[in-house]
């Protein structure tokens, strides 16, 4: 039996003995021209970029990196300390939105990384990149609801199904945010300080939304919220009701028939109505000291425009919980039904 012929690229090893190739005509006698090949040698590179995109729920399963030891080793991680320690039984959780920016946009952000790296001082630590990966894979970008807290494994369904139905029952439809800015944010800690992309309120009030709801499933399960009024405003509200000098504390009900008798001001806002979308952002770099006064105005200045022009889709809530990432869908239809989540 005779192999059948395979229509390799010519290359220039080949291309001197092209002419004593022989097509063998089938055992009917009757000699077929092959299109498939000419279309083959006649299609242009870029047939590849006809390729469908892969599902949004295929970046979910290799969200995780490698994980390389067991023990806290700043050496491993670009001197980076875990925060959290790992307790055995616990696990990470994390709450956020998600955004994969095109190659273009990455290309224009890896570019204003590596100019405010080249402007930094030497003798500090230098800004790593988010963007993309060691092996230069391009990363999605994060917006987070919750801080990295930790939940026994027998929470871990019931805290997704909680966020679940809470975010359903906002009757939340998809909606898109735009960048306003860039600066410095530190860490509660103070350990690491990250370049951010500030986000603009939305329309719909989107964000307070969500970050309201995660914080109430968050704090049902003993977890610090995130953003909450009491972090925000905290040194202000203390300082707003704190008794004078030498005086004895009040009781709640004295303090409050005070506040009044003498405070005229209009009735505050109730602190679920909040907005607080200037706290949210977008790192795209990190470092280890905290940024000079000049960088930091040099950040801040920075012209974005190509990226401020950017409308930025929403339209799920992504739960890790250890290496499991789940995505809660954004109903495009108020009266869409539950979905499920499962570990």
């Amino acid at each position: 039996m005779e192999a059948a012929l395979v229509d390799y690229s010519d290359s220039n090893s080949d291309s001197d003995n092209a002419e004593d190739h022989t097509v063998h005509a089938p055992p009917d006698g009757h000699l077929k021209r092959d299109g498939n090949l000419k279309r083959k040698r006649d299609a242009p590179d870029t047939a590849i970029s006809d390729l469908p995109p892969l599902p949004a729920s295929f970046h979910d399963l290799y969200a995780s990196t490698t994980r390389v030891s067991n023990q806290d080793d700043p050496s491993m991680h670009s001197g980076r300390q875990r925060v959290t320690p790992h307790v055995e039984g616990s696990w990470p959780t994390h709450v956020y939105l998600e955004w994969h920016p095109s190659r273009i946009e990455s290309a224009i952000l890896s570019d204003v990384v590596s100019g405010l790296n080249n402007a930094h001082n030497p003798e500090d630590s230098p800004i790593h990149s988010l963007l993309k990966s060691d092996l230069g894979a391009e990363l999605p970008l994060h917006i987070s609801l919750s801080l990295p807290i930790m939940l026994l494994a027998d929470q871990r369904q019931p805290f997704a199904e909680l966020l679940e139905r809470s975010i359903l029952r906002l009757s939340l439809r998809p909606f898109a945010i735009s960048i306003k800015g860039m600066d410095w944010v530190g860490n509660q800690e103070k350990t690491r300080w990250f370049l951010v992309l500030r986000v603009a309120r939305p329309g719909n009030d989107g964000l307070s939304k969500l970050l309201r709801t995660t914080n109430k499933a968050v704090e049902t399960f003993g977890q610090p919220p995130l953003y909450s009024p009491a972090q925000v405003q905290g040194p202000r509200a203390i300082k707003s009701i704190r008794a004078p000098r030498g005086s004895r504390p009040m009781r709640g009900p004295r303090v409050h028939a005070v506040t009044r008798s003498k405070d005229r001001s209009p009735p505050r806002q109730d602190p679920n109505d909040e907005d607080l979308s200037s706290y949210f952002h977008i790192s795209i770099g990190w470092t280890l000291n905290p940024p000079s006064t000049d960088l930091t105005d040099r950040t801040r200045s920075t012209v974005l425009r190509d990226i401020m022009v950017l409308q930025i889709p929403v339209n799920a809530v992504k739960v890790k919980i250890g290496n499991n990432v789940t995505s809660i869908q954004l109903p495009t239809k108020v009266e869409e039904g539950r979905g499920l989540i499962g570990f």
